[in-house]
């Protein structure tokens, strides 16, 4: 047990104790903030070893490492705002951040953390779900770690995905330009809405039609992007692409700009919001561009090249918009909407977790 106040940090167990004013606030539910990743993580890496191509950084879905003539594309996200769907996510959403460089996901593996209490029908209930995920991706699941944790109330799932390419056969988050088209993929939220709808959908029927909470559910469906990379990128005009997942399209965004230190315009017109995701939002009264967007893709292009890549992406069944504009400032982040332009947010945390805590109130 830890208790803080203003001044002293004390560990009960232990008896030790700190008498060091407590400098920082505690963070956010969610992704670390940009500033604390570079000035308390990314100074902290270890060895540096030269066939590491594309190591930790700001924007960054995996890495990329050299092993003889081969590149390696590993990433590792975890799952901790969904009990429901988290075997099925744990693989989409490790699978995407391969995709995010135009590669294959390959092979899968997790870390799966079960709360006090779980039976052996609710591990394989969630084995069940990474099976039927990695089999609908042609991926294979290469081994991992199961344990019964003390200290959590709900599955944890960290996942672990490799593909593999060819040295220069890929695209990363870096290479966004000033004058390039940004073109996203499906609808903002995909993930948030679907997630809202299935930890909570008889508390939201009280209120949103069923019809709604249905297709809510459906987009689930829409979560993953490794087809929406891999064509995209065999277009052979993608400068950049980008997962968003937690802070949403807002955040990806930024991300993607601080990748490539580039700015941008976005037009909120322009970005398709589906109408489940409109009606939850609306509800709980968050913001869709803030809320987690794995199902989305972002990629930009060279501006004339544009409709080459979403008639491409339509070709194959995938919603695809361009949605703003590269701007050569970094300092410039624009969201152009009908009463004008304003600055594009850059979400503290995600609208997922404001919206659990609402609807289970």
């Amino acid at each position: 047990m830890q208790v803080f106040d203003d001044c002293t940090f004390h560990t009960l167990e232990t008896g030790l104790v700190r008498t060091t004013p407590l400098e920082y606030p505690p963070m956010l539910s969610g992704k670390v903030p940009p500033e604390v990743l570079k000035s308390r993580v990314f100074k902290h890496l270890g060895f540096t070893n030269p066939d590491l191509i594309l190591g930790p950084a700001v924007g960054q879905d995996a890495s990329l490492i050299r092993i003889g003539n081969r590149i390696i594309v590993a990433s590792t996200d975890p799952i901790t705002g969904s009990v429901e769907d988290i075997g099925w996510l744990s693989v989409h959403v490790n699978a995407n951040d391969i995709a995010t460089f135009g590669v294959e996901p390959k092979w899968f593996l997790a870390s799966i953390l079960l709360p006090s209490g779980s039976t052996e029908h609710e591990l394989e209930r969630i084995m069940a779900q990474i099976d039927d995920a990695a089999s609908s991706l042609g991926i294979t699941v290469a081994g991992g770690h199961t344990e019964i944790t003390e200290g959590i109330d709900r599955p944890i799932i960290a996942g672990f995905m490799i593909g593999e390419t060819t040295e220069g056969d890929y695209v990363t988050s870096q290479g966004a330009q000033p004058g390039d088209a940004i073109i996203m993929t499906k609808s903002a939220a995909i993930e948030g809405t679907a997630i809202l709808a299935a930890e909570n959908a008889s508390a939201l029927q009280h209120h949103i039609e069923e019809s709604i909470i249905t297709d809510a559910l459906a987009l689930r469906e829409q979560i993953s992007v490794v087809k929406d990379g891999v064509i995209a990128f065999r277009t052979g005009f993608i400068t950049a692409m980008h997962d968003p997942t937690e802070g949403g399209i807002a955040n990806g965004i930024h991300e993607i700009c601080d990748a490539s230190n580039v700015g941008c315009t976005i037009v909120k017109e322009h970005i398709p919001i589906a109408e489940s995701t409109q009606a939850i939002c609306s509800y709980l009264n968050l913001d869709p561009l803030q809320l987690i967007s794995s199902g989305s893709m972002l990629m930009t292009c060279v501006a004339k090249h544009a409709q080459d890549v979403i008639a491409s992406l339509t070709s194959h069944g995938i919603l695809a918009s361009k949605i703003g504009v590269i701007e050569k400032d970094f300092t410039k982040r624009d969201l152009q909407t009908s009463d004008g332009i304003v600055d594009l947010v850059r979400p503290e945390t995600d609208e997922l977790w404001s919206g659990l805590k609402k609807i289970n109130s």
